[in-house]
């Protein structure tokens, strides 16, 4: 009897003991993507100077990015940038750093994906129908990769009168883009988070020379029909626009 006594007396000791031992912290990883124009902080709806004179405001800002990874380390499968709605956060998710000296992505939803039921994607998947909402094509099976809307004012003669619109709604399987991001320096946040900081220059984004879009008379396109010489300049110059921060 004296013995099983001190067996149950060993016993809430050595739990009592395993209760003091700490429990590891979790490790996050941030990725961000923060627009500016030129040396300019970036606001919705704030009026920009662009490099032909004109001023110009962005009312919509999205993009999907998807299939993160470095080689075949898988870190994230898909994010959408809605600037207006959830600012420059692209994800936060439980990972180490180590693994992610290097990471490539898609510009777009890739193609393993780009045609999948919106449906079956779960509930918190960007991917899903209903966090994607109006960049799903319902009539063409398929996401809209680049959504960048804005007005702007071609006459420069002082007076303010941004009444021409622009809209670019860039998709289809030709139209994805390739990133790739070497010799990561994440850096530290709050409750043992690592960033990776993007830029989205929108002054960049319109171009010079033989890339620059002339918002007068290059303002639409929809990936339609007729439309490939400026959807290709679109999301070309947008891939081209992002860098580390």
């Amino acid at each position: 009897m004296r013995s099983i006594f001190l067996g149950t007396l060993l016993v809430m000791f050595l739990s009592a003991c395993g209760d003091d031992t700490p429990t590891p912290q979790k490790s996050y990883v941030q990725l961000d993507m923060q627009p500016v124009f030129g040396t300019q902080p970036f606001y919705m709806d704030s009026l920009y100077t662009t490099p032909e004179g004109y001023l110009v405001k962005f009312t919509e800002l999205k993009c999907y990015f998807t299939l993160f990874k470095n080689g075949d380390s898988s870190l994230h499968q898909a994010a959408l940038l809605d600037y207006r709605e959830t600012g420059s956060l692209l994800f936060k998710k439980e990972g180490s750093t180590q693994s992610y000296a290097n990471l490539s992505a898609v510009l777009g939803v890739d193609t393993t994906l780009n045609h999948l039921d919106p449906s079956a994607f779960p509930n918190d998947n960007p991917l899903n129908i209903s966090n994607a909402g109006s960049m799903h094509w319902g009539w063409n099976p398929g996401y809209i990769f680049m959504n960048l809307e804005g007005k702007v004012d071609t006459i420069p003669d002082g007076v303010v009168n941004t009444d021409l619109s622009f809209s670019f709604h860039i998709g289809t399987d030709p139209y994805i883009q390739y990133l790739q991001f070497n010799n990561i320096n994440w850096q530290s946040l709050a409750n043992n988070t690592k960033q990776f900081k993007l830029k989205l220059d929108l002054l960049a984004f319109l171009g010079s020379g033989s890339s620059a879009i002339h918002l007068n008379t290059e303002h639409l396109t929809h990936t339609a029909a007729g439309q490939e010489a400026l959807t290709q300049k679109v999301i070309t110059n947008f891939k081209n626009a992002i860098s580390p921060y």
